[in-house]
């Protein structure tokens, strides 16, 4: 059965060409009708929560380019190298020594100018793994001067091995640490050519004690599914540094050394991370697609993740929804067609966040806003994205067009999923990018 009819982009004739979502036995395929033949891609095994989420949003899917998004989530690629070969490496990373690329100075600096010209602040350096890079310091001290909020997406090893480089890190600029975190089994680590679990917790130590925020990335496969309640768990528990999480399904792109089988759909990842609904008060109907908010330039596809947000107070651990209505302050932003402004921007949000203040709740969420402005160690938000990279293969233009990800290349941006699935022909792409030995 169809349930959705869009277009997208074929690598192997380079164009785009007509294309359906189809429920068959619970299952949701995307198939696409190349002049070459029919390709179909599995992105979800549970079709009704599938569409459930998708019904939860208010992105406009019924224009080609509804809105001119706004990047908000800008990645610089510093290296090729990396000190491990995971089995699932998204960039294919390379050794130290096979003499792999490193970005100057100047042309890191050169793509971030770009990045700030559009109006972006947020900018996250990748690899490889950028803590290899020989002048991470001084980049992070040129992007500080710049105005940036700066991340680093890491591995952890060297931050565990080293315990001062955190520290180091946030003095010379860096707000955030991105770190990976797939599993405590040395059985799943070892799969994944990822057992070095302690350094990762070194690592996490360090980064609490440099003063820095964390963000904990999960690669999820069939084989470390299971394990993602007890991560869920473990990384609330870490305490106020911790603002982000996400668990994301392994993509077959680059270096993906196990069978399309073993990817895990976002579907699977939110029915895993319920089992731990009743410890932290949440359930499915705190799952929601990202919010649509035309001032800030986001329209975001709902095909392409959901989230859960949690506030953490003296009290313990809640979801957002226990204090107010999430369902409708997404609803409210989401039918806002206002043209970007400082007023429809920062007041507009505002009003309508007020608006949705649960009765019964309202001096405790005046008690949270002051918290989180005064007292940052007793009061945080987190997080927590299900991202849906298993689908990304199928490059329906709805969702390109709506990406609000950019890899900034050596011509410019390009979005996520087209950076990583298109071809060496698409200028920017990740083979582009390693065909003209840069990153």
């Amino acid at each position: 059965m169809n349930i959705h009819a869009t277009t997208a982009w074929c690598n192997r004739c380079n164009s785009k060409h007509p294309a359906n979502l189809v429920c068959e036995e619970n299952n949701i395929y995307a198939v696409l009708s190349c002049p070459g033949g029919e390709y179909r891609y599995k992105i979800s095994s549970d079709a009704e929560m599938f569409q459930q989420i998708r019904q939860k949003s208010w992105t406009d899917l019924t224009q080609q380019n509804s809105t001119k998004s706004r990047f908000i989530l800008n990645y610089i690629s510093v290296t090729k190298a990396c000190n491990f070969s995971c089995a699932v490496c998204g960039v294919n990373a390379v050794s130290v020594e096979s003499n792999p690329t490193y970005l100057s100075v100047d042309e890191i600096c050169r793509r971030a100018e770009k990045v700030k010209t559009s109006g972006s602040s947020i900018l996250h350096l990748i690899g490889g793994e950028p803590t290899l890079h020989p002048d991470l310091l001084e980049i992070i001290s040129q992007l500080k001067k710049m105005g940036f909020s700066l991340g680093i997406v890491t591995n952890g090893y060297l931050l565990g091995q080293d315990e001062t480089l955190a520290y180091k890190m946030k003095q010379h600029g860096v707000s955030r640490i991105c770190l990976q975190f797939d599993s405590f089994k040395r059985e799943t680590l070892d799969k994944f050519n990822r057992d070095y679990l302690d350094m990762k917790q070194k690592a996490i130590r360090n980064t609490i004690n440099a003063g820095l925020s964390l963000g904990l990335n999960c690669t999820t496969t069939t084989h470390n599914l299971h394990e993602i309640k007890d991560l869920l768990s473990h990384h609330l528990e870490l305490g106020h540094s911790v603002k982000n999480m996400t668990f994301a399904s392994a993509a077959p792109v680059g270096r993906f050394q196990f069978s399309d089988d073993d990817s895990a759909d976002r579907e699977q990842i939110v029915k895993e991370l319920l089992k731990a609904g009743d410890r932290y008060h949440f359930s499915y109907k705190d799952v929601f697609p990202l919010p649509a908010y035309l001032p800030w330039g986001m329209q975001v596809h709902p095909d392409c993740g959901a989230h859960l947000l949690f506030v953490r107070t003296p009290d313990g651990i809640r979801p957002w929804s226990y204090y107010i209505d999430i369902e409708a302050l997404y609803r409210k932003i989401g039918k806002n067609r206002m043209k970007p402004s400082y007023f429809s921007k920062r007041i507009v949000p505002a009003w309508y966040l007020l608006r949705v203040f649960k009765i019964k709740k309202i001096f405790q969420c005046l008690k949270i806003a002051f918290g989180l402005i005064f007292f940052k160690k007793k009061y945080s938000l987190v997080n927590v994205g299900i991202s849906n990279y298993k689908a990304a293969a199928f490059l329906d233009t709805q969702r390109t067009d709506r990406c609000v990800s950019a890899f900034h290349t050596s011509v410019g941006p390009v979005k996520g999923c087209l950076h990583f699935f298109r071809d060496e022909t698409y200028p920017g792409s990740h083979e582009y990018e390693l065909l003209h030995e840069s990153c």
